[in-house]
């Protein structure tokens, strides 16, 4: 029995990072799967996500999560539509026949939303906030690094903190994203791999005379000598068409 009715999103809701073209092709799906909301009085409870080996066991989680997890999207509240999306928390808990990749864990998380949820997708272009990752006045305060075929890496530290080996500014551009959620596309014009720290905060109210204390618009200028520039751009974003309250495991 539905607990609240399916609707209906038309507004964007997210920005496609992966596997969405999965859904013209057939997904695997778990060996076993429940799903099983919270009740209201223990939504103050901690949230909790595992994901490893074809297993999830996941706690107190909303279906924007759930599917902001599955899709790899920044999932954006529907303007002017009530949201149980947001507000309805259940615990799921699946695990496949056997030992599968993280990528393959999320299409298997696809289908179970598909199945248990009626939940139904599709893509669109849409002219939305870009930002560009272009070189400063001064150019950049880091210096290219020989490619000795060792793999690219980016570590965290303390706080926000990108520690970066190796790595090109497509991928520097695709971490940025993570944390401002907006797209950031590479338009350094810089092809070479690069070894850096950035250091950042998520809290603007911290003060921006401490290092670590810089927004990470500040940070990329100050300590990478590049810049973010707010744009418009075509961006690949999906459509929430249908969702519906799970009826039972």
């Amino acid at each position: 029995m539905l607990l609240w009715p399916a609707i209906r999103v038309s507004a964007v809701t997210g920005f496609a990072l992966f596997g969405l073209n999965a859904q013209s092709t057939p997904r695997p799906e778990f060996e076993v799967a429940s799903v099983k909301p919270v009740a209201p009085s223990d939504t103050a409870l901690r949230v909790s996500m595992i994901s490893e080996h074809g297993r999830i066991n996941y706690t107190n989680v909303t279906v924007r999560v759930l599917i902001r997890k599955a899709y790899g999207l920044r999932i954006y509240p529907p303007s002017g539509v009530s949201d149980p999306l947001s507000t309805d928390r259940y615990d799921v808990v699946a695990k496949a026949s056997s030992d599968v990749s993280e990528e393959q864990t999320m299409r298997m998380l696809q289908a179970l939303l598909a199945e248990r949820f009626k939940l139904v997708l599709h893509r669109e272009t849409k002219e939305l906030r870009v930002y560009a990752l272009v070189v400063g006045k001064s150019g950049p305060k880091f210096r290219e690094v020989h490619d000795d075929g060792s793999a690219p890496e980016i570590g965290s530290g303390e706080g926000h903190q990108i520690k970066a080996h190796h790595i090109s500014m497509k991928l520097l551009a695709a971490n940025l994203q993570g944390f401002l959620g907006d797209p950031v596309l590479d338009a350094t014009g810089l092809t070479g791999l690069f070894d850096f720290t950035l250091d950042f905060t998520l809290d603007e109210s911290t003060s921006p005379d401490r290092e670590w204390g810089q927004t990470p618009f500040e940070a990329v200028q100050r300590q990478l000598g590049l810049k973010l520039e707010a744009r418009k751009g075509p961006v690949e974003v999906v459509v929430i068409d249908h969702v519906e309250k799970p009826s039972g495991n």
